[in-house]
C-alpha cells in the first residue's frame, strides 16, 4: 500500500512537470506574438509621418498650384540652404567631436577595468 502510494504520487510529479514544461511554453510563446504585434504597431507609427508628408505635399499642390510650390522650393534650395550651410556644417563637427571624446572616455573606462 505504502509502495502504491508512492507510485501514485511519482506519476502526479511527472504529470505535472510536463504540465509545468507546457505552461512555460505556452507563456514563452504568449510572449514573442505581444512583442511581435508590438513591434509591426511602432512600425506602422513610423511609416505615417512619411504619408503625413507626401499627403501635405499634395494637398499644398491642390492649394496654391505647382508653378508656386516649385518656386517655394527653388528659393529654399538656392537661398536658404546656401546660407545654413555653415551653421550645419558647424553643428555637424561639434557632433564628431563630442562623439570622439564620448569614445575616448569608454576606451579609458575600458581600459580601467
Amino acid at each position: 500500500m505504502l509502495e502504491e502510494r508512492r507510485s501514485d504520487i511519482a506519476r502526479l510529479l511527472e504529470e505535472n512537470r510536463s504540465f509545468a514544461t507546457g505552461t512555460i511554453i505556452a507563456s514563452a510563446l504568449a510572449a514573442a506574438v505581444i512583442a511581435y504585434m508590438l513591434r509591426r504597431a511602432r512600425q506602422e507609427e513610423e511609416r505615417m509621418p512619411a504619408a503625413m508628408a507626401t499627403g501635405a505635399w499634395g494637398r499644398a499642390r491642390d492649394l496654391v498650384g505647382e508653378e508656386r510650390l516649385e518656386a517655394g522650393r527653388d528659393f529654399v534650395m538656392e537661398r536658404l540652404l546656401p546660407e545654413f550651410k555653415p551653421t550645419l556644417l558647424a553643428i555637424l563637427r561639434d557632433f564628431q567631436d563630442l562623439t570622439e571624446q564620448w569614445f575616448r572616455q569608454t576606451e579609458k573606462a575600458i581600459k580601467r577595468l
